[in-house]
């Protein structure tokens, strides 16, 4: 498997099927690492949280899932949801789905502006996160929707219109999109919400889930 980083307990993936113009993943030095490298890594986690990229296009993440779960190890799986197949392959050794929306599902420009992909395949993309949703949600997993805040793209309003397609998660993590070197490259056209407007979006999501995560002004907190 391709990697950024292996360690505390995490594993992030190289290489995506998105091109999110915020995203550094694929900018970021990688190396290829073998299963039982990986696994020997994350040795006496009992969870490990495997994200990055886009695992799902790693022909050996199932193998990598199977054995953390074989050591009892807990699996919590993020995907863009792209790639259905490969997530429905993964499931019996997961505990949880996080699946991250890109932006507003009816608004197809803004949409395949934010994934980098033309609006023919943002079509695509959302076809195949319904279905990776449905799969997701057959499966008994927990699933927890993970919503990057960006102003005039992804707001309260937006938000609220989304999860009313999804319906009820387990957790919603509202995430407010900061332009940093160490995790965003700075993107002109993308502009972080105010930290009012990101606890908006919070409250929103309580309607949908009874957890609620806000990852915003430099603090991490629940919403009652």
């Amino acid at each position: 498997m391709r990697v950024i980083k292996v360690g505390n307990c995490r594993v992030e993936a190289a290489y995506c099927n998105l091109r999110c113009p915020y995203c550094t993943h694929l900018e970021m030095k990688s190396t290829d690492m073998n299963v039982d490298e990986i696994v020997s890594e994350l040795d006496g986690c009992e969870t490990v949280y495997i994200g990055g990229a886009e695992p799902t296009i790693h022909r050996d993440l199932k193998d990598l899932v199977e054995k953390l779960a074989e050591k009892g190890v807990k699996v919590t799986l993020k995907t863009s949801g792209f790639n259905p197949k490969a997530v429905e392959e993964v499931l019996s050794f997961v505990n949880m789905v996080v699946l991250e929306i890109k932006g507003d599902f009816d608004d197809l420009k803004k949409l395949s502006i934010l994934i980098g992909l033309n609006e023919e395949r943002t079509k695509k993309y959302l076809e195949n996160f319904f279905k990776t949703l449905e799969a997701v949600r057959k499966s008994g997993k927990k699933i927890r929707i993970w919503a990057r805040m960006i102003e005039n793209y992804l707001d309260a309003e937006t938000l609220e219109r989304v999860m009313s397609r999804i319906g009820k998660v387990d957790e919603v993590l509202v995430y407010q999109y900061l332009s940093k070197p160490e995790w965003d490259k700075k993107v002109e056209y993308l502009s972080p919400p105010s930290f009012e407007e990101v606890v908006k979006a919070g409250k929103v999501a309580k309607k949908f889930a009874d957890k609620v995560i806000v990852v915003a002004g430099g603090r991490r907190f629940e919403i009652d």
